[in-house]
């Protein structure tokens, strides 16, 4: 609704109510007209605590949603920049981890998905800004398909999941996804 609209209502009611007691001061020696009267005051006082109630709701969800952006912008703000890679070691192929300058990783699982061969799976416990972390892929490179990667930032405010589909040898991130 917008805001306008409420105010006009909010001015309506208030209006409403000024008009009521002032009935009610006139004619106080009529117990009927009284009685009526003080009925419609509760029945608006009622409706006053249910629109407020409306608004603190209103409120709330409002605040909640802020919260959970500016949660979302610190989490952006402090999240490591992890880039895997592939490179071949005395004829054994590695897939490899390089982590970005300024912010380093926490908590990493890393798991590689191969054509026709099972996954190869690492962990690290920390990845250091402008570090890497190889894990022995088993096969060569080109039947590499998927890169998935879980790890926490180096404040532990945020976990996230990164997914890389690997196309003629390229690495493309399909995902990244905050974890709450």
């Amino acid at each position: 609704m917008p805001r306008s609209r409420t105010l006009f209502i909010y001015a309506l009611v208030t209006f409403a109510l000024v008009v009521l007691f002032a009935v009610f001061i006139g004619f106080q020696h009529n117990t009927a007209l009284v009685g009526a009267l003080n009925a419609a005051g509760t029945v608006a006082a009622g409706a006053f605590a249910a629109v407020a109630a409306v608004a603190s709701m209103r409120a709330a969800a409002e605040s909640s949603t802020a919260a959970r952006r500016a949660r979302e912008a610190i989490a952006r703000a402090a999240r490591p920049r992890i880039q895997p890679g592939t490179r071949e070691h005395d004829g054994t192929w590695l897939g490899e981890l390089r982590c970005g300058a300024g912010r380093g990783a926490t908590d990493l699982i890393v798991t590689w998905l191969l054509t026709d061969h099972d996954p190869a799976v690492g962990q690290a416990a920390r990845l250091e800004p402008d570090g890497t972390f190889a894990v022995d892929l088993g096969q060569p490179a080109d039947r590499l398909t998927l890169v998935w990667l879980e790890y926490w930032d180096d404040e532990h405010s945020a976990r996230w999941h990164d997914t890389w589909e690997v196309r003629a040898g390229m690495f493309h991130q399909t995902d990244s996804t905050l974890v709450d």
